[in-house]
Protein backbone atom coordinates (compact mmCIF):
# COMPACT_ATOMS: atom_id res chain seq x y z
CA UNK A 1 0.00 0.00 0.00
CA UNK A 2 1.48 3.31 -0.93
CA UNK A 3 1.28 6.24 1.61
CA UNK A 4 -0.06 9.80 0.31
CA UNK A 5 2.35 12.49 1.97
CA UNK A 6 0.67 15.44 4.25
CA UNK A 7 1.54 18.68 2.50
CA UNK A 8 1.42 22.35 3.65
CA UNK A 9 -1.47 24.03 2.96
CA UNK A 10 -2.70 27.62 2.42
CA UNK A 11 -6.14 28.75 2.57
CA UNK A 12 -6.27 32.66 1.45
CA UNK A 13 -8.66 34.66 2.74
CA UNK A 14 -9.19 38.21 4.07
CA UNK A 15 -6.15 40.55 5.15
CA UNK A 16 -6.07 39.03 9.09
CA UNK A 17 -3.89 35.65 9.17
CA UNK A 18 -3.64 32.58 10.86
CA UNK A 19 -0.66 30.33 11.48
CA UNK A 20 -1.99 26.71 12.14
CA UNK A 21 1.10 24.17 13.95
CA UNK A 22 0.68 20.90 13.92
CA UNK A 23 2.18 18.64 16.87
CA UNK A 24 5.04 16.20 17.16
CA UNK A 25 5.14 12.87 15.15
CA UNK A 26 1.65 14.27 13.74
CA UNK A 27 0.83 16.39 10.58
CA UNK A 28 -1.13 19.25 8.78
CA UNK A 29 -4.06 16.80 8.95
CA UNK A 30 -4.70 17.73 12.10
CA UNK A 31 -5.03 21.43 12.13
CA UNK A 32 -6.54 21.68 8.29
CA UNK A 33 -9.75 21.20 9.42
CA UNK A 34 -10.04 23.82 12.01
CA UNK A 35 -8.03 26.13 8.96
CA UNK A 36 -11.09 25.37 6.34
CA UNK A 37 -13.42 26.52 9.45
CA UNK A 38 -11.93 29.67 9.82
CA UNK A 39 -10.72 30.36 6.37
CA UNK A 40 -15.21 30.16 5.96
CA UNK A 41 -15.35 32.57 8.15
CA UNK A 42 -12.59 35.06 6.22
CA UNK A 43 -9.45 34.45 7.83
CA UNK A 44 -6.11 33.65 6.07
CA UNK A 45 -4.58 30.59 7.41
CA UNK A 46 -1.59 28.28 6.83
CA UNK A 47 -0.27 25.12 8.09
CA UNK A 48 3.69 24.26 7.35
CA UNK A 49 4.31 21.20 7.75
CA UNK A 50 7.80 20.34 9.51
CA UNK A 51 10.47 18.59 8.22
CA UNK A 52 10.56 14.59 8.69
CA UNK A 53 6.65 14.83 9.38
CA UNK A 54 4.08 13.16 7.04
CA UNK A 55 6.68 10.95 6.17
CA UNK A 56 8.59 7.49 7.20
CA UNK A 57 9.32 6.85 10.46
CA UNK A 58 13.25 6.23 9.67
CA UNK A 59 12.94 10.22 8.38
CA UNK A 60 11.47 11.31 10.88
CA UNK A 61 13.73 10.11 13.52
CA UNK A 62 17.21 11.65 11.27
CA UNK A 63 14.80 15.18 12.09
CA UNK A 64 15.48 17.88 14.97
CA UNK A 65 13.07 20.16 17.32
CA UNK A 66 15.29 23.24 15.53
CA UNK A 67 14.71 22.00 12.04
CA UNK A 68 10.70 22.28 12.86
CA UNK A 69 11.07 25.32 14.43
CA UNK A 70 12.59 26.70 11.65
CA UNK A 71 9.65 25.60 9.30
CA UNK A 72 7.45 27.37 11.97
CA UNK A 73 9.39 31.01 11.41
CA UNK A 74 9.31 30.11 7.82
CA UNK A 75 5.62 30.10 7.98
CA UNK A 76 5.50 32.69 9.49
CA UNK A 77 7.60 34.78 7.26
CA UNK A 78 5.46 33.08 4.43
CA UNK A 79 2.34 35.02 5.56
CA UNK A 80 4.35 38.33 5.89
CA UNK A 81 5.44 38.20 2.27
CA UNK A 82 2.09 37.61 1.42
CA UNK A 83 1.01 41.24 2.54
CA UNK A 84 -0.43 39.87 6.10
CA UNK A 85 0.63 42.77 8.44
CA UNK A 86 -1.93 40.83 11.36
CA UNK A 87 -1.41 37.18 12.33
CA UNK A 88 -1.84 34.84 15.50
CA UNK A 89 -0.91 31.87 15.98
CA UNK A 90 -2.63 28.80 17.22
CA UNK A 91 -0.84 25.69 17.70
CA UNK A 92 -1.75 21.95 19.08
CA UNK A 93 0.41 20.22 21.55
CA UNK A 94 4.23 20.73 20.24
CA UNK A 95 2.77 23.30 18.12
CA UNK A 96 1.30 24.43 20.64
CA UNK A 97 5.06 25.07 22.17
CA UNK A 98 5.89 26.66 19.17
CA UNK A 99 3.06 28.65 19.31
CA UNK A 100 4.12 30.00 22.57
CA UNK A 101 7.50 30.42 21.61
CA UNK A 102 6.07 32.82 18.68
CA UNK A 103 4.46 34.71 21.10
CA UNK A 104 7.16 35.97 23.11
CA UNK A 105 9.63 35.84 19.98
CA UNK A 106 7.37 37.75 17.23
CA UNK A 107 4.79 40.01 16.90
CA UNK A 108 1.75 37.95 16.92
CA UNK A 109 -1.97 39.09 17.08
CA UNK A 110 -3.26 36.75 19.75
CA UNK A 111 -1.58 32.65 21.18
CA UNK A 112 -3.78 29.89 20.65
CA UNK A 113 -1.99 27.15 23.05
CA UNK A 114 -4.16 23.31 22.72
CA UNK A 115 -2.96 20.77 24.95
CA UNK A 116 0.62 22.35 25.08
CA UNK A 117 2.76 20.47 27.38
CA UNK A 118 5.49 23.47 29.31
CA UNK A 119 6.16 20.80 32.09
CA UNK A 120 9.11 18.31 31.76
CA UNK A 121 8.43 15.13 30.03
CA UNK A 122 10.45 11.86 30.47
CA UNK A 123 12.05 10.65 27.43
CA UNK A 124 10.49 7.36 27.42
CA UNK A 125 6.92 8.99 27.54
CA UNK A 126 8.14 11.12 24.38
CA UNK A 127 9.71 8.23 22.65
CA UNK A 128 6.39 6.00 23.24
CA UNK A 129 4.71 9.12 20.69
CA UNK A 130 7.43 7.77 18.58
CA UNK A 131 7.03 3.96 18.52
CA UNK A 132 3.33 4.07 18.32
CA UNK A 133 3.51 6.51 15.25
CA UNK A 134 5.94 3.94 14.07
CA UNK A 135 3.72 1.11 14.41
CA UNK A 136 0.41 2.87 13.21
CA UNK A 137 2.86 3.45 10.17
CA UNK A 138 4.32 0.05 9.29
CA UNK A 139 0.74 -1.60 10.15
CA UNK A 140 -1.11 -0.17 7.34
CA UNK A 141 1.79 -0.62 5.33
CA UNK A 142 1.06 -3.81 6.14
CA UNK A 143 4.43 -4.92 7.49
CA UNK A 144 4.71 -8.29 9.71
CA UNK A 145 4.30 -7.50 13.65
CA UNK A 146 8.11 -9.31 13.95
CA UNK A 147 9.42 -6.77 11.51
CA UNK A 148 7.71 -3.76 12.86
CA UNK A 149 9.21 -5.02 16.21
CA UNK A 150 12.77 -4.94 14.74
CA UNK A 151 12.24 -2.12 12.77
CA UNK A 152 12.02 0.03 16.26
CA UNK A 153 14.66 -1.11 17.87
CA UNK A 154 16.68 -0.12 15.08
CA UNK A 155 15.18 3.05 14.79
CA UNK A 156 15.60 4.20 18.93
CA UNK A 157 19.18 4.65 19.26
CA UNK A 158 18.39 7.66 16.87
CA UNK A 159 14.51 8.42 18.27
CA UNK A 160 16.24 9.15 21.25
CA UNK A 161 18.71 11.41 20.09
CA UNK A 162 15.80 13.50 18.18
CA UNK A 163 13.43 13.23 21.65
CA UNK A 164 15.92 14.78 23.33
CA UNK A 165 15.68 18.10 21.41
CA UNK A 166 12.04 17.87 22.04
CA UNK A 167 12.89 18.12 25.67
CA UNK A 168 14.82 21.09 25.35
CA UNK A 169 12.10 23.11 23.11
CA UNK A 170 9.28 22.20 26.09
CA UNK A 171 12.17 23.41 28.70
CA UNK A 172 12.96 26.22 27.21
CA UNK A 173 8.72 27.44 26.21
CA UNK A 174 8.21 26.82 30.00
CA UNK A 175 11.15 29.43 31.07
CA UNK A 176 10.11 32.31 29.05
CA UNK A 177 5.94 31.78 29.84
CA UNK A 178 5.62 35.15 32.34
CA UNK A 179 7.46 36.79 28.90
CA UNK A 180 4.07 36.32 26.69
CA UNK A 181 1.65 39.57 26.76
CA UNK A 182 -0.21 39.38 23.66
CA UNK A 183 -3.93 38.22 23.94
CA UNK A 184 -3.91 34.15 24.85
CA UNK A 185 -6.59 31.29 25.06
CA UNK A 186 -5.79 27.83 26.22
CA UNK A 187 -7.26 25.00 25.68
CA UNK A 188 -7.43 21.44 26.95
CA UNK A 189 -8.47 18.12 26.78
CA UNK A 190 -9.66 16.76 29.44
CA UNK A 191 -8.40 13.09 28.48
CA UNK A 192 -4.92 14.17 27.80
CA UNK A 193 -1.28 12.89 29.60
CA UNK A 194 -1.15 14.31 33.06
CA UNK A 195 1.46 16.15 32.01
CA UNK A 196 -0.22 18.50 29.99
CA UNK A 197 -3.43 18.57 31.88
CA UNK A 198 -0.78 19.96 34.50
CA UNK A 199 0.24 22.50 32.13
CA UNK A 200 -2.65 23.72 31.51
CA UNK A 201 -3.65 25.85 34.51
CA UNK A 202 0.32 26.66 34.63
CA UNK A 203 -0.01 28.13 31.39
CA UNK A 204 -2.71 30.15 32.44
CA UNK A 205 -1.06 31.33 35.50
CA UNK A 206 2.15 32.46 34.29
CA UNK A 207 1.12 34.26 30.80
CA UNK A 208 1.57 38.05 31.60
CA UNK A 209 -1.39 39.05 29.37
CA UNK A 210 -4.28 40.64 30.86
CA UNK A 211 -6.60 39.08 28.19
CA UNK A 212 -6.67 35.25 28.63
CA UNK A 213 -8.75 32.42 28.85
CA UNK A 214 -8.93 28.44 29.75
CA UNK A 215 -11.12 26.41 28.02
CA UNK A 216 -11.42 22.39 29.49
CA UNK A 217 -12.95 20.14 26.76
CA UNK A 218 -13.38 17.13 29.43
CA UNK A 219 -14.71 14.46 26.85
CA UNK A 220 -11.65 14.91 24.07
CA UNK A 221 -8.36 13.42 23.73
CA UNK A 222 -4.87 14.67 23.41
CA UNK A 223 -6.03 15.25 19.68
CA UNK A 224 -8.59 18.16 20.52
CA UNK A 225 -9.01 18.82 16.88
CA UNK A 226 -10.32 15.61 16.02
CA UNK A 227 -11.94 15.20 18.83
CA UNK A 228 -15.73 14.95 19.60
CA UNK A 229 -15.71 18.24 20.92
CA UNK A 230 -13.90 19.72 17.72
CA UNK A 231 -16.98 21.81 16.11
CA UNK A 232 -17.49 23.63 20.06
CA UNK A 233 -14.00 23.98 19.69
CA UNK A 234 -13.69 25.62 15.91
CA UNK A 235 -15.98 28.18 17.53
CA UNK A 236 -14.28 28.99 20.69
CA UNK A 237 -11.58 29.74 18.32
CA UNK A 238 -13.25 31.87 16.21
CA UNK A 239 -14.90 34.10 18.84
CA UNK A 240 -11.56 34.37 20.30
CA UNK A 241 -9.90 35.60 17.10
CA UNK A 242 -12.90 37.80 16.67
CA UNK A 243 -12.32 39.84 19.81
CA UNK A 244 -8.82 40.77 19.05
CA UNK A 245 -8.15 43.71 18.18
CA UNK A 246 -7.44 43.85 14.50
CA UNK A 247 -7.04 46.79 12.36
CA UNK A 248 -9.22 45.45 9.85
CA UNK A 249 -12.18 43.87 9.03
CA UNK A 250 -12.43 40.26 8.38
CA UNK A 251 -15.21 39.16 5.59
CA UNK A 252 -16.46 35.39 5.27
CA UNK A 253 -16.73 34.24 2.51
Amino acid sequence: MKMVPAKSFTFRGGSRAVLLLHGFTGNTVDVRELGRFLNKKGYSCHGPLYEGHGETPETLVTTRASQWWENVVDGYRFLQKQGHEEIAVVGLSLGGVFALQMAYTFPVKGLVSMCAPVKPKSEEVLRKHVSLFTRRYKTILRTPAEQIEEEWLSLQPSSSEMVRTVQGVIEEAGNHIQEIACPALIVQAGKDHPVNLESADLLYDRISSDQKSLIWYENSPHLVTRGPEKERLHEDVYRFLEELEWEEECKGS
